[in-house]
């Protein structure tokens, strides 16, 4: 009961504007799509943007601007799980949308492991609205939440200088995954754990 009172104050309280900016970023991504011969790097790079977008944009309902101030009936890991579901949900919803409606307008001319892309997505996602969760653990400000895109700007840079069987984007050949390629579920792991420390409940509202 009290989670159901709890959501329609939750849904105001979330900035929207973020997670609306990065829908129109995740559908504009895909113009690759509309080329006359549209390659494959392009094509999965929209796919991974778009992932990437909407979990920068997620992560900005994460900070409560009250968390800080004022001592509420509700656990602070119950308040945050809520605001991620609030706009996670839409958010997978939205990229599954961009993902059927891209692989039917290249098939069958490109082709990809359909698996090992959605777990690259994943982790593209998770990984901002995770060091979202860190930054507004500490600072229940919007700028906790610039930790999510920050950090993701930070890795994917750092990304880019790994080429060839070295780099995390490759897509496994015929000899099986890379060690490179097997950073994808250990990242999307330790994401999520990273997510859960920083949702558990605070010992005071201060320290929330």
């Amino acid at each position: 009961m009290t989670v159901r009172l709890l959501i329609p104050h939750l849904a105001r309280a979330v900035p929207w504007w973020p997670f609306g900016a990065a829908v129109v970023l995740a559908v504009l991504a895909q113009v690759s799509v509309f080329a006359d011969e549209p390659l494959g790097w392009a094509v999965l790079s929209g796919l991974w943007l778009a992932a990437g977008a909407l979990g920068a944009g997620a992560g900005f309902a994460l900070p409560d601007l009250m968390g800080s101030t004022v001592i509420t009936p509700v656990p602070r890991w119950v308040r945050q799980w809520l605001r991620i579901g609030l706009v996670l949900l839409p958010a997978v919803l939205v990229w599954v949308l961009i993902y059927v409606g891209v692989r039917e307008a290249v098939e069958p001319e490109l082709t990809w492991p359909e698996g090992f892309v959605i777990l690259q997505a994943a982790v593209c996602g998770l990984l901002p609205i995770a060091a979202a969760a860190v930054g507004a653990r500490h600072r229940d400000t919007a700028t906790g939440a610039l930790a999510g895109p920050a950090v993701q700007g930070v890795l994917l840079v750092g990304s880019l200088f790994f080429a060839g069987q070295e780099s995390p984007w490759a897509m496994p050949g015929p000899a099986g995954w890379t060690a490179a390629q097997h950073g994808w579920p250990v990242a999307l792991v330790l994401a999520t754990l990273i997510l859960l420390l920083a949702n558990r409940e605070s010992p005071s509202p201060a320290s929330a």
